[in-house]
C-alpha cells in the first residue's frame, strides 16, 4: 500500500512539473496591455520600444542634417515620417500602432537632433 501511495505522489509531482514547464514559456510570450484605449488592443512592449527607438534614430539623423544644411524645422519634409503618418490613418490596427510609435520616436529624435546642432553641440 505504501509503495502505491509513493508512486502516485511521484507521478503527481512529475505531472505538475511538466505542466509548469509547458505553461512558463506561454506566459512569458504574452503581450501586455498598452494604453491604446481607442481600440482596446494590446501591443508587445518590446516591439513598440524597438519601433520608437528606430524612429528616434532616424529622426535624430534627419534633424541634425537639416540643421547642418540651415533648413527650417520641418519633420514632415521627410518621407519616412510621412509614411508613418499615413499608417496611423489606415485600417489595419498593427499598421496604426507602428505608425503612432514610429512617429512619436521620430518627432522626439528630430527635435533633439535639430536642437543640438543649432546649439553648437555637434562640431564636425
Amino acid at each position: 500500500m505504501k509503495i502505491k501511495f509513493q508512486a502516485s505522489r511521484i507521478g503527481q509531482a512529475a505531472l505538475l512539473a511538466a505542466a509548469v514547464m509547458i505553461a512558463a514559456p506561454a506566459c512569458a510570450a504574452q503581450t501586455y496591455p498598452y494604453p491604446y484605449r481607442d481600440r482596446g488592443q494590446s501591443v508587445n512592449p518590446s516591439f513598440e520600444r524597438r519601433v520608437v527607438d528606430d524612429g528616434y534614430r532616424r529622426g535624430f539623423e534627419d534633424g541634425r542634417n537639416d540643421a547642418r544644411k540651415h533648413r527650417s524645422f520641418a519633420p514632415d519634409r521627410h518621407g519616412e515620417y510621412r509614411d508613418a503618418q499615413r499608417n496611423v490613418y489606415r485600417g489595419d490596427w498593427n499598421r496604426q500602432a507602428y505608425g503612432r510609435s514610429f512617429t512619436r520616436g521620430y518627432e522626439s529624435g528630430y527635435r533633439e537632433g535639430f536642437g543640438r546642432f543649432n546649439r553648437g553641440y555637434w562640431r564636425d
